[in-house]
């Protein structure tokens, strides 16, 4: 499969684009951008590192996309915040874990399309490193989790792109 990329935006630019998504897409009643129809999403996808490794979750049925691959900890930008306390907001809805948004490094967005998804993704790699392993509470977008070394991604049922975001959160150690 190819997936194709492209640059991404910076965050100074989020704010205005969120804006203008919002009056494309449509909004939920608490104001969030509706990207149930939307050709394109910003998302956070976020690394956690501890003790060299990094943790995985498997996507559970009824998701937007990737049901049933396993992935980082992941979100639509759907708000006018910070990449990094939507991040956070994603550890504790996902995880159960509070994360301090100072806490989370946030690398250089791109733009990606994924033939098996039904939009493009303008994706913030984002990383938090943990001094020791966090008890994990799943939600139920998750099924399972794992922590594994960087080298044995590839063994897991991973879409392409993941070991890109990956590898660009952990250029931020």
């Amino acid at each position: 499969m190819v997936y194709e990329t492209s640059a991404g935006i910076p965050e100074s630019r989020l704010s205005a684009w969120l804006k203008d998504a919002a009056k494309k897409y449509g909004t939920f009643n608490d104001g969030r951008v509706d990207y149930t129809n939307a050709d394109s999403a910003p998302v956070v996808m976020c690394t956690i590192y501890c003790q060299d490794k990094i943790l995985l979750a498997k996507r559970g049925t009824g998701l937007a996309d990737a049901e049933g691959y396993w992935s980082t900890i992941n979100g639509f930008i759907d708000e006018d915040k910070p990449v990094k306390q939507i991040a956070a907001q994603e550890f504790m809805e996902e995880l159960g874990l509070d994360v301090d948004p100072k806490s989370v490094k946030v690398a250089s967005s791109y733009t990606v399309q994924n033939p098996k998804e039904r939009r493009s993704y303008i994706v913030f790699p984002c990383l938090v490193v943990l001094d020791k392993r966090p008890k994990i509470k799943l939600d139920w977008e998750h099924t399972d989790s794992v922590w594994i070394d960087r080298h044995e991604l590839e063994s897991y049922h991973i879409l392409e792109d993941l070991p890109r975001v990956i590898d660009a959160a952990l250029a931020l150690l």
